[in-house]
């Protein structure tokens, strides 16, 4: 796991998140770390802050969802107000040739000047005047260039009506997660899942190694993938057969070659998975069937309201199917399409579990909104949101 700064500074009732998906992050934060986060609250579009009771580091490095996570060390009323607390905690870890960084969020160019100058004015009066001040574009520096420019970066942003400074004490390591994007052998779609999204999702269902994971919507496996790097048992259904092929070329590449160990890929029906399965119950189910035509431009609202409604007759039949699949303890994952429109508005897939025996999963204190929207995506016309089940029994 990538530390920058000593794990032992995340035993803080204080923790902030730099967000990859907005709200979607924050659900994964709560299903790894469960009630040991007591309240999340969302200052800033790109941070929230996690109140806990402690933060096990261990389960950090199964966080997908998150660029960034550090306590909070100081709240200063100014952005122009000395920082005693935060120059203390740098100045141990710093050397005259240490790299530091101040990323804002939220902020306006004139407080995150007065933020670097303080921070910096600080470091000086305890003597170390030659630390390299790294300015990054658009105020953040990224979290794998944390990692190469090896920085003390510090994370600042708009808090109780003053700027909250948490030194960055974690980023992931994402360099073969981009790999496992970029180098498989069949590749994917531009609006398919990134390796990133679908580890979070993975990371959803809350499974232990060597659990079972189904994807009833397989494609060419990017969920599998992760689910497999994460060493849980694997099955997909699709009903390409050319995709069906193109998932197994995908798992046998992410496992160096090694011919069907952990994974069973077939083609079939994902609304017929109990005779597929022969009555078989796997301990988790992540898909994405999204079932919608390419667009190249953003339709009306009636013609989307239309291709949604076709969506959710196979939805909802393949929920009532994954329904009959699942561990009374299993957690179900399905990620559906809301849809922008020319007109303005957004329409969305809405999923009913109820009706066949499920209920919304809510971990710990922190209630959530069903379907969770993702974030800070690029996917244009088709946005995605999630829904979480487990059954109600």
């Amino acid at each position: 796991m990538p530390f920058t700064l000593p794990p032992s500074l995340l035993e803080s009732d204080e923790v902030a998140l730099v967000l990859a998906f907005g709200k979607l992050s924050v659900l994964e934060a709560c299903a790894l770390f469960g009630r040991d986060i007591q309240r999340a609250e969302e200052p800033v579009e790109r941070v929230s802050v996690l109140h806990v009771d402690h933060l096990a580091p261990r389960f950090l490095g199964e966080l997908s969802g998150a660029h960034k996570c550090g306590p909070i060390t100081e709240v200063v009323e100014q952005a122009s107000s000395d920082q005693p607390k935060l120059v203390d905690l740098l100045s141990s870890h710093l050397d005259e040739k240490s790299n530091i960084s101040l990323s804002g969020y939220g902020i306006s160019e004139d407080d995150y000047e007065d933020l670097v100058r303080s921070m910096l004015d600080g470091l000086r009066e305890k003597g170390l005047r030659k630390v390299r001040l790294l300015r990054p574009d658009g105020n953040e520096l990224l979290s794998e260039q944390v990692l190469a420019r090896e920085s003390a970066d510090v994370v600042a942003f708009p808090y109780h009506g003053g700027f909250a400074l948490a030194p960055t004490a974690w980023v992931p390591d994402s360099a073969k997660m981009r790999q496992r994007g970029t180098r498989r052998p069949a590749p994917h779609p531009d609006i398919a899942l990134s390796p990133r999204l679908a580890r979070t999702l993975v990371n959803l269902a809350g499974l232990a190694p060597g659990q079972a994971l189904l994807d009833p919507f397989c494609g060419a496996g990017t969920i599998l993938v992760e689910a497999l790097a994460k060493s849980l048992r694997c099955l997909g259904v699709d009903s390409r057969a050319s995709r069906v092929q193109e998932a197994r070329e995908n798992l046998r590449w992410s496992i160096g070659g090694v011919t069907d160990m952990g994974y069973d890929i077939r083609k079939g029906d994902a609304r017929d998975l109990q005779r597929m399965l022969r009555g078989t119950k796997v301990n988790g189910i992540v898909t994405e069937p999204l079932l919608l035509p390419r667009l190249d431009a953003r339709p009306k609202t009636a013609t989307a309201q239309a291709m949604v409604e076709e969506a959710a007759r196979v939805y909802n039949d393949a929920l009532a199917s994954m329904a009959e699949c699942i561990q009374p303890d299993g957690r179900i994952v399905v990620v559906v399409p809301a849809v922008q429109t020319m007109d303005g508005d957004e329409v969305t897939l809405t999923l009913d579990g109820r009706r066949v025996g499920l209920r919304l999963y809510q971990p710990g204190p922190v209630g959530f909104d069903y379907p969770v929207r993702l974030s800070f995506e690029s996917t244009r016309w088709i946005r995605r949101a999630v829904y979480v089940f487990e059954p109600r029994s």
